[in-house]
């Protein structure tokens, strides 16, 4: 499916208050990009969207352009306003640019491309995740974050910067077995904690410990429990 329209009204909606905001604040750009730059470059990343989908269909390979490097591109700019919307403190304006980088990164995943930029996509994840109790709203949530997991670029899967615990890569893939264990879906759950475990093997004790404290909460039925004290003597044993 196209970029939704509710995607659209809420960029449009963030953008003029970025610019609005930013006209008004006497903030010196000096060599930063300015947001009206921004905001008019990421507009037509979104036509050139529409116009790729309509030519060559929603989903599948485009026959020549680079549609990783495309993606990579729009969601650069999202995030570099989405930065303007930060400082000029307007905490709704981010939040809806970054959902407008998830939709660009669901586009590049329909197009068989790869994600080389997590930053706004962890963010708005977890914006949502933070805001939802619903069980289905969070079931689709782990599909998503599957999915942007599985097209992560190479260089992202690599995981070279390990120093940082703040990654985005290492956020991302501890938001996605913390969103399975509240559906309580032991298929969803097995699958993020082995996800979990192949890209953050050496997390998982800690991450399994933290997990089985919080698993004896009354919210949690004694399934979940099982199920983390199994991954949590597992890890502890390898370690």
């Amino acid at each position: 499916m196209p970029i939704p329209a509710e995607i659209r009204t809420s960029f449009v909606e963030a953008n003029n208050l970025v610019l609005q905001s930013f006209s008004e604040s006497g903030i010196q750009a000096g060599s930063q990009v300015t947001p009206d730059q921004l905001g008019e470059a990421i507009e037509q990343f979104l036509y050139v969207f529409d116009k790729l989908d309509n030519e060559h269909g929603e989903v599948g390979p485009l026959p020549y352009d680079d549609v990783s490097q495309l993606g990579d591109h729009a969601i650069g700019f999202i995030m570099d306003l989405a930065y303007w919307a930060e400082r000029l403190r307007l905490p709704k304006s981010k939040m809806d640019l970054e959902k407008t980088a998830l939709a660009v990164a669901h586009w590049v995943i329909r197009h068989d491309g790869e994600l080389r930029t997590l930053e706004p996509l962890v963010n708005s994840l977890a914006a949502s995740a933070n805001l939802t109790q619903d069980v289905s709203t969070l079931t689709a949530m782990c599909e998503v974050i599957g999915d942007v997991i599985e097209h992560a670029a190479p260089a992202i899967k690599s995981d070279l910067e390990k120093n940082d615990p703040a990654r985005p890569w290492r956020i991302l893939n501890f938001n996605y077995a913390i969103v399975a264990t509240r559906t309580q879906n032991k298929a969803l759950m097995e699958k993020a904690f082995d996800t979990l475990g192949r890209n953050l093997p050496e997390d998982c004790p800690e991450f399994f410990e933290q997990g089985l404290q919080q698993a004896q909460k009354e919210v949690y039925g004694a399934e979940v429990r099982e199920l983390m004290q199994d991954h949590f003597k597992r890890w502890a044993t390898r370690h």
